[in-house]
């Protein structure tokens, strides 16, 4: 009876060690970035337009569509970082910033997200074909390509389309110079969208 007791006892604390373990290393975790927009950059003083957009959530390839942050180290080849991840999947991530973008400039009188369940007279549609860092060249770089339509949700008619794409070198290839290329490369993509 002994026996079974010290064999008990000493199963639970070893269970409690390896708890506290789990919970206080770094095992399984990663860190999350959310890119911020340089608002003052966005904000214009032009004449406002009377009417009122949708962002749509941008359509992407089932690897982009993810919280992960994707590298290429060679072309055709996409890898994830183990320890960061985004704070929304990209997809959802870029809506917010292409949101915000618009808000911060002010000229559109009123800017939703598709999903608010608001109605608007347009929709801006946007086709995210990459948002990776690339090292093509050797170089680290935070690379977005995308292509916007804008809709007229009265005819159902595409009245402007366009393909954008900014780049911005990162320092090295760890998470943190990433997270920081991306960021910059959104705040030179945006004005060329709103």
């Amino acid at each position: 009876m002994n026996r079974a007791l010290s064999i008990l006892i000493a199963s639970g604390m070893s269970l409690l060690l390896g708890a506290c373990a789990a919970l206080s290393g770094k095992h399984g975790s990663f860190a999350i970035y959310a890119p911020q927009l340089d608002m003052a950059a966005h904000a214009r003083d032009n004449a406002s337009v009377p009417w009122q957009l949708l962002v749509g959530t941008p359509q992407s390839s089932s690897t982009l569509d993810s919280a992960r942050i994707a590298i290429m180290p060679s072309a055709g080849v996409l890898e994830v970082y183990a320890d960061a991840r985004w704070s929304d999947p990209a997809p959802t991530l870029l809506r917010n910033l292409v949101v915000r973008a618009f808000e911060s400039d002010a000229r559109v009188n009123g800017v939703s997200a598709v999903d608010a369940g608001l109605s608007g007279d347009y929709l801006l549609a946007i086709n995210l074909h990459d948002f990776q860092i690339e090292l093509a060249d050797g170089t680290p770089r935070a690379v977005i390509r995308l292509s916007a339509k804008l809709y007229d949700r009265n005819s159902n008619r595409i009245v402007a389309s366009q393909a954008l794409s900014a780049s911005a070198e990162a320092g090295s290839t760890d998470a943190a110079s990433a997270a920081s290329a991306f960021e910059l490369a959104i705040n030179e993509l945006m004005p060329q969208l709103v």
